[in-house]
């Protein structure tokens, strides 16, 4: 909103224009501070802090802050956020990242995966899953971030029932699972990203390896009791490698045991836990070296039921898989829900507590809940 909006021509004094326009940029500072701060407490980037700053200096008028987004950049045509103080929240031309500013196509949307009760939601927790959920969202928007790896709306919807989980889903719960241990000196449990299952199958050396998950994903450790390896096999069929030292075993989870398959996959598994047993003597392991089992070449190998979903859930670092109940009954609905809250809205992610903020906007615009 222009201060001549307000001052009618000659109807105030200079005087009076003088202290309006003082006010104004005033209002529209504190504004754009309480936007900086929420941004600045989870994304780390004082180029995005630089921005906004700049914005909310820019003049009478500029009576709108545009947040930029994840990769420090607006491109043309894309959402963004709207803060103001004012009901004017999307102008002409303006489109918000919640959402298109179209009333009555917004009265269309529908939910695309709803709550259930035994998903054992907060308010909080409710709240951003129905944002996740909903239509009318741009679909490229990174909703979670941890270290290299981003996961968009696009890849989260792959987490509704009855849709193949895409890989990255698969990839960002290990590394969820791998930030909860970064603070022990020992860790109790590694869990592998999908990728480590196809750099051993293209023949990387030892030290290659040291140099990729070392010390972040193989983190050297005297107490370690199983290592979890998600595999995607052909047309997204998935299955679960679990090594437990303390049983000696090496556990294969499969929903699909073809026998033309099993033999080949069966090879990538010794050879993965040979690399393994490299790993873990290599000089570059440290001291902690000598405390690894010589005898994890020769771990047998057992079978067991798996799908995505069961992968999923086995590598839930709380302790979910159990060695006497390898198959059974998943709540699927259930663990897909969980699953996406717990990365958009867990403490590893990056831009959580920008999707939430995301979030509420979306809900004071009260979009239809059909």
């Amino acid at each position: 909103m222009e201060p001549s909006r307000i001052c009618h021509g000659s109807a105030l004094t200079q005087e009076a224009k003088l202290f309006t326009n003082q006010r104004l940029n005033s209002e529209k500072f504190v504004v754009s501070a309480k936007v900086a701060s929420a941004l600045f407490s989870s994304v780390q980037d004082h180029h995005v802090l630089n921005c906004m700053f700049e914005n909310a200096a820019g003049g009478a008028g500029s009576s709108n802050l545009h947040v930029p987004n994840q990769d420090h950049e607006v491109l043309d045509g894309s959402p963004v956020i709207v803060a103001a103080d004012t009901d004017d929240d999307n102008p002409a031309g303006q489109r918000s990242r919640v959402g298109s500013s179209n009333k009555a196509s917004r009265k269309n949307c529908k939910p695309m995966f709803k709550v259930t009760f035994n998903m054992d939601f907060s308010h909080e927790e409710t709240l951003l899953f129905n944002y996740l959920f909903f239509e009318g969202h741009p679909m490229e928007d990174t909703m979670v971030r941890m270290r290299e790896c981003r996961v968009t709306r696009r890849h989260i919807e792959t987490l509704i029932p009855g849709r193949l989980i895409d890989g990255r889903v698969v990839e960002m719960v290990a590394m969820r699972n791998t930030c909860s241990i970064q603070h022990l000196n020992h860790p109790y449990f590694w869990c592998l990203p999908p990728r480590f299952a196809e750099d051993v199958s293209k023949g990387l050396l030892v030290d290659e390896l040291i140099e990729t998950y070392l010390p972040f994903w193989v983190k050297p450790s005297r107490f370690l009791n199983r290592i979890f390896i998600p595999v995607e096999d052909i047309f997204f069929h998935w299955y679960c490698i679990v090594v437990d030292f303390a049983d000696k075993t090496v556990y294969h989870l499969d929903s699909y045991p073809d026998p033309n398959m099993i033999a080949d996959r069966e090879s990538l598994i010794r050879n993965m836990v040979e690399r393994l047993h490299d790993l873990m003597t290599y000089p570059d392991y440290g001291p902690l070296r000598a405390f690894t089992p010589t005898d994890l070449r020769e771990c047998p190998i057992r079978r067991g039921y798996s799908a995505a979903a069961w992968v999923i859930s086995w590598l839930d670092p709380e302790g979910m898989f159990n060695a006497l109940e390898i198959s059974g009954v998943l709540d699927d609905s259930t663990l897909r829900g969980r699953t996406t809250v717990s990365l958009a809205g867990g403490p590893f992610n990056a831009t959580g507590s920008l999707v939430k903020m995301w979030a509420k906007q979306w809900q004071r615009l009260g979009i239809s809940r059909k």
